[in-house]
């Protein structure tokens, strides 16, 4: 064809269909096809739509819809032959390869769908009706669609019992430790079942009507998981009435732990998301609910003898059953009693005294072991700071003063005051914090000259100059440099970005000579306009996502790998980022709980929110909060040990020789009111002033001299 031309005009249909028929046939084996020959028969449709005198649309639409059933057809017929035990490798075999078909005759038929389909969709759904109730119930379905569809009757549904037979067989299998089939081709069967309900997979950077619809995975339910669940049901049933009859009660609380969270795994290896909860319930139901009544029998033994292991497995299967509430009472009763007790054995003239100091040695400065620290320090800390950060919604300021009120309470009573700041323990205890406000009102005014100074810049910029040793920034996460040159494997900056940073670099640079800067693009956040949907979008997110983001400046639809290689991130880091984006909508991938490198991710140009302004929150890191506390609890034995060191000096300055209990008791009685010392602290940081010549040992083993 040497032309194309828009204008109607009369054409054959048998001549054109032939065309059509051949590239059709190759699609749906996945072979070779010219790009002259897509774009010519991609003109052949829009000539058959708009032919003249009338349309043929209705004949191309029935014509395709026969092909796709004499298709179908010959695959079931070879299907039907293979033997049971290569049913779903071959099953799966020939589902991708007419899955991935399907997508790009989707796409070829891109101007039927909105001419032909979409005018039967306006007489379906008539005045009240939605896309949706048409997808559902309209007899003319698009052509992918319609491909699925034909799947679905023709091929799955013939065979669904021999397929579902199979299917759980191989996990049954897997149940008791064997593997007959490749999990990737078990799995793959099975979503099988979601993806010919999914018309959503078939969208196209353009065909918004199919993008992100929701699904009802119909297919999936009726067909594998009632099955499934039934047959689960079964298995656990036995195997709850055996291990009942054969195991004692810790035992089988052990036992059944282990089964509910490799039922757990392995419906993360072979279901659909949908399926995980449904399951992790029907197997609580099964093991827990039905025998919690011998669970409770034995809670009042367990409680008695302080099995803490036994009560939190206990508690750990009865939580999510409701099944506490006889748990909790023989708790209650046991606590009470043994208050009561500890109250009746009180002797002595001083018994209240004996009484409170009991009590805050066992619960308020607990620890489970004498070298632990005492956790109450830590959490109040944690307490009073989620109180005074801004994130304390929904508490009046009265009703927050109140709490800090009650948190001071507390604190008098703590062994461990060192843990907080200047009241308790000393102005150099808030030396940082005080590093920390000088910070934020030096950056303000550093920005607002710089603005003053760069009127010309395009993007509005704020930076936070920081005091390295001031702030609780790891060090992983200063290791960003802003030089674009020596990006190979970190961080690169979004263009868009660039210009701005570099010229606030020269700025501070000429203001603050032999300063370094390290930018943190982790915390840091940009806002930025989305101007290809429908309307216009206000999105806040962190400078990583935008440097994902604009990897689809040019293409809708990226690999992960080709993403890394252009924003600079790669693994965990990137792999987080790109879901965060997913949960917010602005991107696309088939299951994000699984995303890999060779993932294709798409931009989501159907995306839509009744809010102007969206937030994309940042990745979760995993254990942040475990490694914020040892960071916290690292410099507070620091500043502990300089303290300690200080003490001892000064105690033997005064005295100039003393006895080592003498001193030890000394020790204790000057640092009490900032922490509880241990025994063996003292006695390896006299070790250590002696190490460095501030005392030394006299003729007698037990005494120390000072050394000026």
């Amino acid at each position: 064809m040497s032309y194309f031309t828009l204008r109607p005009k009369q054409v054959s249909f048998d001549e054109i269909w032939e065309r059509l028929q051949t590239t059709l046939e190759k699609i749906l084996r996945l072979e070779r096809l010219e790009r002259r020959t897509w774009d010519d028969n991609f003109y052949d449709i829009y000539s058959l739509c708009v032919a003249v005198p009338e349309s043929l649309s209705a004949e191309l639409y029935e014509k395709t819809r026969e092909f796709l059933k004499e298709h179908v057809h010959g695959l079931y017929e070879y299907i039907s032959g293979v033997a049971d035990e290569n049913l779903l490798s071959e099953y799966n075999a020939l589902w991708k390869v007419y899955h991935q078909g399907t997508t790009y005759i989707h796409k070829l038929f891109i101007y039927l769908n909105k001419q032909f389909v979409k005018s039967k969709h306006a007489e379906c759904e008539g005045p009240y009706g939605g896309y949706n109730q048409y997808l559902s119930h309209c007899e003319v379905k698009e052509i992918g669609p319609l491909a699925l569809l034909i799947w679905q009757e023709k091929l799955i549904r013939p065979i669904e019992d021999r397929l579902v037979i199979q299917l759980l067989k191989a996990i049954a299998a897997d149940r008791k430790g064997h593997v007959i089939f490749k999990v990737e081709v078990v799995r793959s069967v099975i979503m099988s079942f979601i993806q010919v309900d999914d018309v959503g997979l078939l969208r196209d950077s353009s065909d918004k009507l199919l993008h992100g619809k929701e699904v009802n995975y119909e297919t999936y339910k009726n067909i594998f998981e009632k099955k499934f669940l039934f047959a689960t049901i079964e298995h656990y049933t036995l195997l709850a009435n055996s291990f009942i009859n054969e195991l004692s009660c810790s035992e089988y609380m052990e036992r059944v732990i282990a089964c509910i969270e490799n039922e757990n795994e392995r419906s993360r290896r072979y279901l659909h998301k949908s399926s995980y909860d449904v399951v992790t319930r029907l197997c609580q139901d099964v093991m827990v609910s039905n025998h919690k009544e011998k669970l409770h029998a034995v809670c009042h033994e367990l409680i008695q003898n302080e099995e803490k292991h036994d009560l939190h497995n206990m508690y750990v299967l009865l939580k999510p059953v409701q099944g506490l509430n006889i748990m909790i009472r023989e708790f209650e009763a046991f606590v009470k009693k043994t208050g009561l007790d500890a109250v009746r054995n009180l002797q002595g003239d001083n018994i209240p005294q004996q009484f409170v100091d009991s009590a805050l040695q066992a619960v308020v400065n607990y620890r489970e072991e004498q070298k632990q620290s005492p956790k109450a320090s830590e959490r109040l800390a944690r307490y009073t700071d989620n109180l005074l950060r801004k994130s304390a919604k929904g508490l009046s300021e009265a009703e927050v003063d109140a709490r800090l009120s009650q948190a001071i309470i507390i604190f008098r009573y703590i062994d461990e005051k060192d843990v907080f700041q200047k009241q308790a323990c000393g102005f150099e205890f808030t030396s940082k914090l005080s590093r920390m406000f000088t910070d934020i009102g030096l950056t303000q005014d550093l920005t607002e000259k710089f603005i003053k100074e760069k009127p010309s810049l395009k993007e509005q910029m704020q930076a936070l100059v920081l005091q390295a040793g001031a702030w609780p920034l790891t060090p992983n996460q200063a290791q960003e440099n802003c030089d674009k040159d020596q990006y190979k494997n970190t961080f690169k900056i979004p263009d868009m970005l660039y210009s701005s940073i570099q010229q606030f670099e020269e700025y501070y640079h000429n203001s603050h000579n032999g300063r370094k800067l390290t930018w943190l693009f982790n915390l840091s956040t940009v806002e930025l306009k989305l101007l290809y949907l429908d309307k216009i979008y206000i999105v806040t997110m962190t400078v990583h996502q935008l440097g994902i983001l604009s990897t689809f400046s040019d293409e809708d639809v990226v690999m992960v790998s080709k993403i890394g290689d252009f924003c600079g991130l790669s693994g965990d880091l990137l792999y987080k980022n790109i879901r965060t984006l997913v949960d917010a909508g602005i991107l696309f991938v088939v299951d994000k709980e699984s995303i890999q490198d060779d993932t294709e991710v798409s931009l989501n140009l159907s995306l839509s929110s009744k809010k102007i302004r969206i937030k994309v929150l940042p990745p979760q890191i995993q254990r942040q909060a475990e490694k914020e506390i040892e960071h916290v609890n690292n410099t507070v034995m620091q500043d502990r040990k300089y303290h300690m060191e200080c003490t001892i000096v000064r105690i033997m300055k005064t005295r100039k020789v003393m006895k080592h209990a003498a001193l030890v008791n000394e020790v204790i009685e000057q640092t009490k009111d900032r922490f509880t010392p241990d025994i063996n602290f003292i006695k390896k940081n006299i070790e250590g002033l002696i190490e460095k010549l501030y005392l030394q040992r006299t003729d007698q083993a037990d005494e120390y001299q000072y050394l000026a």
